[in-house]
């Protein structure tokens, strides 16, 4: 088990996902008949069509000392001791002794995100955010006193 993910990159792509449209089509009798036919074309020729209509893809990267919450909540307020802090978390980013005697200890991370959809023959565009986060623990008295994420 490894306390923390410090590679330089990890990538988590999520699955794409695809979906297929036909037309629907309702029974008339009259004026309907002309709407009809080039529903049934229509809806043949999707039908026919190989690939997706609408798809998406996601990923997500970390880089730096990302903290997982699972492996944060691991870390208990008044046991846990800064040498079981860091061999579960890993070496912080920054520690920080304040003058009243307690530690402030961070690991710093960046969350890059980016997805890409389509929509057949009308839409086709990608988005990224990239933010920065960390994951804080504070110790007093050789003690963790409090942990947080931002």
């Amino acid at each position: 088990m490894t306390p923390s993910h410090k590679t330089p990159l990890h990538t988590f792509p999520t699955s794409p996902t695809c979906t297929r449209r036909g037309v629907r089509r309702t029974g008339g009798a009259g004026g309907r008949i002309g709407g009809l036919a080039v529903g049934l074309g229509l809806g043949m020729l999707l039908g026919s069509m190989t690939g997706c209509l609408i798809s998406s893809e996601n990923h997500a990267a970390f880089t730096g000392n990302y903290v997982p919450s699972d492996t944060l909540s691991r870390i208990r307020v008044g046991e846990s001791t800064p040498a079981y802090t860091e061999a579960l978390m890993g070496t912080p980013t920054n520690k920080t002794d304040l003058e009243d005697g307690s530690s402030i200890w961070r690991w710093d991370y960046t969350i890059h995100k980016s997805g890409e959809g389509t929509l057949f023959l009308i839409f086709d565009g990608e988005h990224s955010t990239t933010k920065q986060h960390a994951t804080y623990v504070e110790f007093r008295d050789g003690l963790v006193s409090r942990k947080w994420s931002s």
